[in-house]
């Protein structure tokens, strides 16, 4: 099936010169016989006169016949007796000889072109017929493929150039290979190019405002998390509980504070070194550790195997864990105590290796999936608060797993619970283990 624009432009324009060319070969097929014939019997009726007139009225009538009817058609026509049974001259090019029959015995008629040729024989049209539209075709396809090229072109670069700004490449433009160009396709690159730019400087104003303000805002809290327990340690028996909610307030914006920092730097880093060979399941049995020594209450519920043999993939390590322990920690946040919250690692197809989490929490909305992993983004604004998250870890996880060449997804399992899934291309081979 033909999918390209460049493909159908061509394919239509081919399909249309065949057609015409089954056209004209239908037309001279039937017609090129008639108009041969149509020579051939005027040629004999030139004969058939010329033999009567000669045998009625003598020379002389033949010879005003001759001659007046030579200067009409530009030919030389010469009268011979001939015997019967005889060929009736040479053809050629220029000349011609008509075999006819009288009362006194058999004449030959010679016909010579004055100038040029006689009419081609019907071989030779039909020979000369065929080459022209041989090279007609040839000529039409050559100008199908270049008239299919100069308007696809244009589109065929411009969906090129949205894929790489989909993968998160900002500096991507079709550029000024159309610039010279004034029709509908060059206004729409040249527009598509700005529109690329303006959404550059947006996202990049957005980064710079993240930044800014989490720089901002670090400073003064450590200092008011100073003072906090400054004026803790001398008011004490006053007011701890107030102190202490305090305190929890502080940590949630530090919190938040630090996970900004953390997506505008992973949104900022599009060459960041990703050298390191991580043996994921070591990596997934590490974070897996961590929670439990956070929560030791929940480390009954979580259950992992690591795989056989180890599965390995190349990356920042840290980064990797990071990803991973937002989603553990999600998980973790919407799981009751005492239910299952199971961790895999396998692999996934040809070269690729997953890492999978579902946890038997009440899942989410359908419409939601697709946003999980926006930054920000909360199914429940009342259940988020009362979780402590901030809206930004797994924000973080999908920046984290597009930079390592990955993708991240989330389905609901039934019946209840949700599966998030991160996908790595694998490293094959031996190799050493960071």
């Amino acid at each position: 099936m033909v999918r390209t624009l460049f493909a159908k432009i061509l394919l239509w324009s081919v399909l249309a010169q065949l057609v015409t060319v089954a056209t004209i070969l239908t037309l001279a097929t039937v017609y090129l016989p008639e108009s041969q014939q149509a020579v051939d019997n005027a040629f004999r009726l030139y004969a058939d006169t010329a033999v009567t007139l000669y045998e009625r009225f003598g020379s002389k009538a033949l010879d005003q016949f001759l001659a007046r009817s030579g200067d009409d058609t530009l030919l030389r026509l010469t009268l011979s007796a001939t015997n019967a049974g005889v060929r009736c001259g040479r053809k050629s090019d220029t000349t011609t000889g008509i075999q006819a029959r009288g009362q006194n015995g058999s004449y030959c008629l010679t016909v010579r072109a004055k100038s040029g040729g006689l009419p081609e024989s019907r071989e030779s049209r039909r020979t000369r017929l065929q080459i022209t539209i041989l090279l007609e075709l040839l000529s039409s396809l050559g100008l199908s493929y270049g008239i299919a090229r100069y308007l696809s072109r244009p589109i065929s670069d411009l969906r090129q150039t949205a894929s790489r700004l989909a993968r998160g490449d900002l500096s991507a433009r079709v550029g000024g290979r159309f610039a010279r160009r004034r029709d509908e396709a060059a206004d729409l690159v040249r527009e598509f190019d700005q529109m690329a730019e303006r959404l550059a400087g947006l996202v990049e104003d957005q980064r710079r405002l993240i930044g800014d303000v989490s720089h901002e805002i670090k400073s003064p809290l450590a200092r008011l998390n100073m003072a906090l327990e400054l004026a803790r340690r001398d008011a004490e028996a006053h007011a701890p509980r107030q102190f202490a909610r305090m305190q929890h307030e502080i940590e949630t914006i530090s919190q938040l504070v630090g996970e900004l920092l953390t997506l505008a730097s992973l949104n900022a880093a599009t060459a960041r070194p990703l050298d390191q060979t991580v043996d994921l399941g070591a990596l997934v049995a590490g974070v897996l550790a961590d929670m439990a020594y956070e929560q030791p209450g929940r480390a009954d519920d979580l259950h992992f195997t690591p795989p056989a043999p180890p599965l390995l993939v190349r990356g920042d390590k840290a980064l990797l864990a990071r990803a991973i322990g937002n989603v553990v920690r999600n998980a973790v946040f919407y799981t009751a105590p005492g239910a299952r919250i199971a961790v895999r690692c396998d692999e996934n197809g040809p070269g690729r290796v997953a890492v999978s989490v579902q946890d038997s929490g009440p899942g989410v909305p359908e419409a939601a999936l697709d946003r999980l992993f926006d930054p920000f983004y909360r199914v429940d604004d009342a259940r988020t608060r009362r979780t402590g998250g901030t809206g930004i870890g797994l924000a973080i996880c999908r920046r984290a797993v597009d930079l390592h060449a990955g993708t991240v997804r989330a389905h609901n399992v039934p019946p209840h619970g949700l599966a998030v899934v991160i996908d790595l291309p694998q490293v094959g081979g031996e190799v050493d283990v960071a």
